[in-house]
């Protein structure tokens, strides 16, 4: 069987990349055939063409005789600061670039089932438009549809009346659905009348040594520091606290991104460290802070005592779902001076490691049964 997979477009997330990575890797280790099936990747014309060998010319300049500028001569900007990831999923990612125009076409011809998930591709203001990710694009086809831990990203209902109705026709062809949030089980019920399970993101169905092997195979150095800090939305409150954290407690701090996400920032701040680089933190970090819900999956992964920091405005539902299956919901902070408190406080792996192993079994039966 060949299997299409459908999530949100690839870019330097890393925890978008590393979903898609390892739902790919239960699926070939399953025995089946895999390919993500993405958008072509299309940069913006920055510059009118007749105006780009002077644009050259400034950025050689820049480079060679202005203090060596990071920043290529010819090269995208936005291609330059996500080369590592794009690299990453090169080497590690089976993908399929379809363009807009031909993913009827193409997918129905292609493949004979496609999953889509997992990461927030039920979420209206990331998935544009929402219909595709619920397969409107595979028309009348037979070819067979499931979700594996879909997230709607939040509690709030997020769709128009429209919306609901086009995406539960869609959703009534799927046979068989799972979502990544508790809160998604019930409006999978109340919104599209439709029953579905609650299975663990497919990060987590990696092991550790699944994700150490990939930076082992690189020449990565160990970081230097015990904190590891992997915060989005950074802001000088947040920058002050952790500085606060790190002189009381005696550790240092180390940063695990850019300001990738941060679009405001200079292009040069922007570069992203690669995919392996971001695995290796966890492994040598002593604590991790965050306020990213792949990050938190992956410190209980690697074991690690995290604190995250909440994070409304990109779906606090996630952290709600994930650290209440496994009982850790104290180490999430609304509050920034709670995170002295809340870091030091011991984690019962052995209780969390016991969670993790049985939904991994029922995730993988689903997978099984959904597939037969």
């Amino acid at each position: 069987m060949k299997i299409g997979i459908v999530t949100l477009p690839l870019h330097a997330n890393y925890g978008g990349v590393l979903q898609a990575y390892a739902l790919q890797t239960i699926l070939k280790r399953m025995g089946y055939q895999v390919e993500h099936i993405q958008p072509k990747v299309i940069y913006p014309k920055l510059h009118p063409t007749w105006k780009m060998p002077l644009v050259w010319t400034k950025r050689a300049f820049r480079k060679f005789l202005g203090g060596e500028s990071p920043l290529p001569i010819f090269m995208h900007p936005k291609k330059w600061v996500r080369k590592n990831a794009d690299k990453f999923i090169r080497e590690n990612i089976n993908c399929y670039f379809v363009g807009e125009s031909n993913w009827d076409k193409k997918i129905t011809k292609n493949y004979d089932a496609v999953v889509f998930g997992s990461d927030q591709v039920w979420r209206p203001q990331y998935a544009i438009p929402i219909e595709k990710y619920f397969g409107d694009f595979l028309g009348d086809s037979q070819i067979k549809r499931i979700s594996y831990s879909a997230s709607f990203g939040t509690e709030i209902n997020e769709f128009t009346e429209e919306q609901i109705r086009k995406c539960g026709e869609l959703l009534s062809k799927f046979s068989a659905v799972s979502v990544r949030e508790k809160s998604g089980v019930e409006k999978c019920k109340t919104l599209f009348g439709v029953e579905s399970k609650w299975l663990i993101d497919p990060t987590m169905l990696l092991s550790k040594e699944d994700y150490s092997n990939l930076y082992k195979k690189t020449s990565i150095p160990r970081f230097q520091g015990e904190i590891g800090v992997y915060i989005l939305d950074r802001n000088a409150n947040i920058e002050q606290k952790l500085e606060q954290l790190s002189r009381k407690i005696g550790k240092t701090l180390f940063t695990m991104n850019s300001k990738y996400e941060n679009l405001n920032a200079p292009i040069v701040e922007r570069f992203q460290p690669p995919v392996e680089q971001w695995l290796r933190a966890f492994d040598d970090a002593e604590y991790i802070i965050t306020d990213s819900f792949h990050a938190c999956v992956f410190s209980i992964l690697f074991n690690k005592p995290f604190v995250c920091i909440g994070n409304k405005s990109r779906g606090n539902a996630r952290f709600d779902s994930l650290l209440g299956l496994f009982g850790l919901e104290f180490r999430l902070v609304e509050e920034l001076s709670d995170i002295e408190e809340k870091i030091l406080i011991p984690i019962d792996w052995d209780r969390v490691n016991k969670i993790l192993k049985e939904k991994r079994k029922e995730a993988n039966e689903f997978i099984v049964n959904a597939l037969k």
